[in-house]
C-alpha cells in the first residue's frame, strides 16, 4: 500500500503566539486605518465638548493668596490651598487658564509662613537654592534645604496641561522619527537614553487607546477633585470608553472575519456590525467604573453612619472597618480589570456574546492568565516599536520628500517662494512642524534652532504681532490661507498614520483574545460566531462559482448560533481502478 505524504505542520500550531507578528499586515489596511482616524476625531470632538462646558465659571487665572479674601473661612490657608490645587487640576485636564501656566511660589510651598519668607526674600528663580540668601534662610531655621531644593527644581516649569482637550494633531508624541534617525532631533543620545525614549514615550504611543482611558481614570480618583470636576472625569471616562469599544469593536471585527473567512468585510461592514452590538461593546467595559461607584456609594453612606460620636467609632467605623477594605479591594480589581477591556471588546467581535458575559470573560482571562497576558502584550509591543517607529519614518520621510522636490524647483529661492511657510499650522505632534518648517527664516533668524521651532521667530514670521511683524518676511493674507489649505491636507493624513498604532493595538489586541481563548476554552483561533444575517452578507461577498455537488441533507446543516470553524470542504480522490473496464 503506498503512503500518502503528510502535509506540513503550520508552524503556528507549534508556536501560536508568532500570530501576533500578523499584527502588522493586517492594522496596514485601508479599512481599519480609517476606522482608527474616525475615533480618534470623535474621542478629541466630545472632550472638547465636555471641557467647554465643566470650565464654565472657571477664572483665567489660579486663586492668588489674601489674607483677607479667606478671613472668612475655618481654616484660610487650608482653604486656598486646596482652591488652587483644584485650579491646577482643571488645567491639568482641560486646559484652564491656557496653555502657558508656569508653576508659582504659591503651588509649591506648604505653608504661609513659607510663602511669606520666599517673597521677603524676594528671591530669584536664578538665586534659589544657591547663594548667600538661601544660606541665610536655612541657618536661621526658617525653611528646610529639601523644601528649598523642591521648589527650586518645580519654580517656573510649566505645568501639565489640557490631557483631555488637547487635539490629536498637537499631542506630544516624542521627537520626529526621520529627525531622530538622521541625528536631527538636537536630542543628545548617552547613555539609557533609548530606554528612556522607548518607556517614556514610544509605549505609550503604542498603547494610546489604553493611555485615552486611564488618564481620565487617574484624575477621577485624585483627592482634590471636587464633586463637579469628578462628574467631568467620569463623563469623559465613560466617553472614551464607548467611542473605542465601538471603533475598536468594528476593528476587532474585521481582524476576526479575516483570520476566519480571509475576506475583509470593509469598513461598512465593520460599522454595521458594532451598531447592531454597541449595547454590548459599550455596556461590557463600563461594568468596572459603575460597580467600582456602586461600591463608593456603599462606603460613603457607612461612613455617613461613622460620624456619630461614640457609636461610630466603635460600630461602625471600628468593627466594620474590615468590610470597607474588603470592598475597596473588590473595587481595585474591577478598576485594574480595565486593562482587560480590549479582551471584553474582543469577545464581542469574535463570539457575539452579550456584555456581562463579555466582561466576564475578560476578568476572567485577565487574571487567571496574567502572566500570559502580559507576555503577550510585552511581545506585542516589542514588535509594535518597530513598525510603527517604520511607519512614522515613512510619513514623515515622504511628506520631507513631497517638500523638498517643490523647494528644489529652478528659480524658486530667487523668487522666495520657498515652499516652508506652507506649513506653518503642521501638527506639533511628532515633531512634524520641526521638519517642516526647517531652512524657513525670518529677518536672517532660523525659525528650528536645535531641532526645536523658536516661538519668538516663529510669531514674527506669522506676522499677527505689529509690533514684531518683519515689513519683509512675515507672511501675508494669501500665504495663510495657502497654509491653512495645506494643514487640512497634512491634518488628514497625519490621522491616518496615528491610526496606524490605534489599528495595531486592537489588531495585537484581537489577537492576544484568541490565544487566551484557545488556551482556556481550547477553541482554535479561527473560530467565528456568524449571524445569519451576516452568513447571506458574505455570500453575496464572496459569490463562488456554483457546484454540481450534492446539496447536504437539512439535518446536516450547521447551526449557525455556534462558534465553528470556516474550513474548506476536503477533495475527493479518484481511484484510477474505477477507469478500467
Amino acid at each position: 500500500m503506498k503512503n500518502e505524504p503528510q502535509p506540513a505542520q503550520d508552524i503556528t500550531q507549534i508556536l501560536p503566539w508568532l500570530v501576533i507578528f500578523r499584527s502588522f499586515s493586517l492594522a496596514f489596511d485601508t479599512s481599519k486605518l480609517l476606522l482608527a482616524a474616525l475615533g480618534i476625531l470623535t474621542t478629541a470632538t466630545g472632550w472638547w465638548v465636555l471641557s467647554l462646558i465643566f470650565t464654565l465659571g472657571y477664572d483665567a487665572k489660579p486663586p492668588q493668596w489674601s489674607a483677607t479674601l479667606y478671613a472668612k473661612s475655618a481654616n484660610p490657608w487650608s482653604t486656598f490651598k486646596k482652591d488652587r490645587e483644584t485650579w491646577n487640576l482643571m488645567h491639568q485636564a482641560a486646559g484652564v487658564g491656557g496653555f502657558y501656566q508656569s508653576f508659582e511660589l504659591e503651588d509649591l510651598v506648604e505653608t504661609e509662613e513659607e510663602l511669606t519668607t520666599l517673597k521677603d526674600a524676594n528671591l530669584n528663580q536664578n538665586e534659589l537654592g544657591v547663594g548667600l540668601k538661601t544660606s541665610l534662610l536655612v541657618n536661621e531655621g526658617k525653611i528646610s534645604k529639601e523644601r528649598i531644593d523642591h521648589v527650586m527644581t518645580f519654580l517656573g516649569t510649566s505645568k501639565p496641561k489640557g490631557l483631555l482637550t488637547t487635539w490629536p494633531w498637537f499631542e506630544e508624541r516624542g521627537p520626529n522619527p526621520y529627525l531622530l534617525a538622521t541625528g536631527q532631533s538636537g536630542i543628545p543620545w548617552s547613555v539609557g537614553r533609548f530606554w528612556d525614549w522607548v518607556i517614556i514615550q514610544e509605549v505609550p504611543v503604542l498603547i494610546e487607546p489604553l493611555v485615552k482611558v486611564i488618564r481620565p481614570a487617574l484624575l477621577l480618583i485624585q483627592p482634590e477633585a471636587t464633586f463637579s470636576q469628578r462628574l467631568y472625569f467620569f463623563f469623559s471616562l465613560t466617553w472614551v470608553i464607548a467611542v473605542w469599544s465601538f471603533f475598536g469593536g468594528a476593528i476587532s471585527r474585521i481582524v476576526v472575519v479575516q483570520i476566519a473567512r480571509n475576506e475583509n468585510i470593509g469598513a461598512l461592514g465593520a460599522l454595521k456590525y458594532a451598531r447592531e452590538n454597541m449595547a454590548n461593546f459599550i455596556s461590557a467595559p463600563l461594568f468596572c467604573p459603575m460597580i467600582a461607584i456602586f461600591l463608593f456609594l456603599v462606603i460613603m453612606v457607612f461612613s455617613l453612619l461613622g460620624m456619630i460620636p461614640v457609636l461610630g467609632d466603635i460600630f461602625i467605623s471600628g468593627l466594620f472597618w474590615g468590610v470597607f477594605m474588603g470592598l475597596g479591594l473588590i473595587m481595585a480589581l474591577v478598576l485594574v480589570g480595565l486593562l482587560g477591556w480590549p479582551l471584553m471588546v474582543a469577545t464581542v467581535s469574535a463570539e457575539g456574546l452579550d456584555s456581562w458575559e463579555s466582561f466576564s470573560r475578560g476578568i476572567q482571562y485577565l487574571y487567571t492568565r496574567a502572566w500570559n497576558y502580559i507576555a503577550y502584550n510585552l511581545l506585542a509591543i516589542s514588535y509594535g516599536i518597530v513598525v510603527v517607529f517604520f511607519i512614522g519614518f515613512m510619513a514623515s520621510f515622504g511628506v520631507y520628500l513631497a517638500k523638498w522636490s517643490v523647494a528644489s524647483t529652478p528659480f524658486i529661492q530667487s523668487a522666495n517662494r520657498s515652499p516652508e511657510y506652507l506649513f506653518i499650522y503642521a501638527p506639533t505632534s511628532f515633531g512634524w512642524r520641526e521638519l517642516l518648517l526647517q531652512g524657513a527664516k525670518v529677518d536672517g533668524e532660523n525659525i528650528v534652532v536645535d531641532g526645536k521651532v523658536d516661538q519668538n521667530a516663529y510669531r514674527k514670521y506669522l506676522g499677527f504681532d505689529s509690533e514684531t511683524r518683519s515689513k519683509k518676511e512675515s507672511l501675508v493674507w494669501w500665504n495663510i490661507i495657502g497654509a491653512g489649505l495645506v494643514a487640512i491636507w497634512l491634518g488628514g493624513f497625519f490621522l491616518l498614520v496615528v491610526g496606524f498604532g490605534y489599528s495595531y493595538f486592537w489588531c495585537s489586541a484581537t489577537f492576544i483574545f484568541l490565544l487566551l481563548r484557545k488556551d482556556l476554552d481550547n477553541n482554535e483561533i479561527n473560530e467565528l460566531h456568524i449571524e445569519d444575517e451576516e452568513e447571506d452578507q458574505f455570500t453575496s461577498v464572496l459569490q463562488k462559482p456554483e457546484s454540481n455537488a450534492p446539496t447536504a441533507a437539512p439535518e446536516a446543516t450547521i447551526t449557525k448560533s455556534r462558534s465553528l470553524p470556516v474550513v474548506e470542504a476536503p477533495q475527493q480522490k479518484v481511484d484510477p481502478s474505477d477507469d478500467k473496464i
